[in-house]
């Protein structure tokens, strides 16, 4: 979920996205909620590859919200785009997405009901796991194949787990800053262990 920060305030904006996280069962990612040690874009790219969906709020015509936009345009997930019209300049979106499909919205409440019909629409007969279930489901899986092939390789994992090098470092990064994983080796060649079996440092 991408939005202008600047535009409303964090907590009532967000209360939208808590309301329709508890009657979906779904679970809205924004990318300043999670800390990672990768670099900001790095993270987005990921969140968009592991989502089911990304939204992107361009009222007011952000600029980071345009590039996260261009990103998710490019990418081969389903992408919805919301926007306020008395939030943006000239009450229009530009002219090269004037042609697509929008959610308008003018107040939190018409927001809410414009997203439940979204998510009836996607989710009435699918449960879907959230996204927080999904990474912890895969992280369950690499330290279980890191404690029977110890010294795998970001690359190793990446192919056992069949999905792409930036998503599996979304998976597998955070096992390391929360001390449950450690690598030895630098670069391309890290190799990753299970805490407390990686050969000492020659």
């Amino acid at each position: 979920m991408a939005y202008a920060y600047t535009l409303y305030d964090r907590r009532d904006y967000r209360k939208v996205f808590t309301s329709l996280e508890k009657a979906f069962g779904v679970k809205f990612i924004f990318a300043d909620e999670k800390i990672t040690n990768m670099h900001i874009m790095q993270k987005i790219i990921s969140y968009i590859q592991a989502a089911d969906f990304s939204i992107y709020d361009i009222s007011g015509w952000n600029p980071n919200v345009t590039l996260e936009l261009g990103i998710g345009m490019m990418s081969q997930k389903d992408w919805y785009i919301l926007v306020n019209p008395d939030k943006t300049p000239n009450q229009e979106v530009p002219s090269d997405i004037k042609g697509i499909d929008r959610i308008q919205y003018t107040s939190f409440s018409d927001l809410e009901d414009r997203l439940a019909a979204l998510l009836s629409q996607r989710y009435s007969k699918v449960e879907r796991q959230s996204l927080d279930q999904y990474i912890e489901s895969l992280q369950a899986t690499v330290v279980e194949l890191l404690a029977g092939n110890p010294g795998l390789t970001m690359a190793d994992i990446s192919k056992f787990l069949q999905l792409n090098l930036q998503l599996t470092q979304a998976v597998v990064l955070p096992l390391a800053a929360a001390g449950k994983i450690e690598s030895r080796g630098i670069k391309r060649w890290t190799k990753y262990y299970i805490q407390g079996q990686a050969p000492d440092p020659a």
